[in-house]
């Protein structure tokens, strides 16, 4: 992984067999981010993917093996409780046919590449577990 300041942003390249989540861990702690957007491009070799099942309230996952565009990412980091980056990330992936998939991204796997645009926020976020639906939603952190 490298990463490179741009204004009030930041640009992070992985490369071919990094761990996405693995390595913005590492970098969140690095830049000493506390809550921040992004949005990616780039290739996957592994992936998995899926989608929240409301009724169930739980996730549906799919794995994905092979040669994958990553034709488009967005997401957030937030600070978690224990001081572990929390990820909130979707994606579109293309395959050689050009077929898309998408969902909640829980695992990728790095192709050749993948190019992260990192928004740093001010604000102090976190996630807490919504009743209604089971989910840990995005909310402003109280003060202490």
């Amino acid at each position: 992984m490298r990463h490179f300041k741009a204004d009030n942003q930041y640009v992070v390249v992985l490369q071919k067999g990094e761990d996405l989540h693995q390595s913005l861990s590492q970098f969140a702690k690095e830049a000493d981010l506390a809550a921040a957007w992004l949005q990616g491009l780039g290739a996957a070799l592994e992936l998995e993917i899926g989608y929240y099942d409301l009724e169930a309230k739980a996730y549906k996952w799919k794995q994905f093996q092979g040669s994958y565009e990553i034709t488009g990412m967005q997401g957030n980091i937030v600070g978690g409780n224990n001081g572990q980056p929390l990820f909130h990330i979707h994606g579109t992936f293309s395959d050689t046919e050009c077929r898309a998939y998408g969902g909640h991204v829980h695992k990728l796997i790095v192709g050749g590449t993948c190019e992260i645009l990192v928004r740093p926020l001010d604000a102090e976020l976190s996630r807490q577990t919504d009743e209604f639906t089971g989910l840990n939603l995005l909310c402003q952190t109280p003060e202490h």
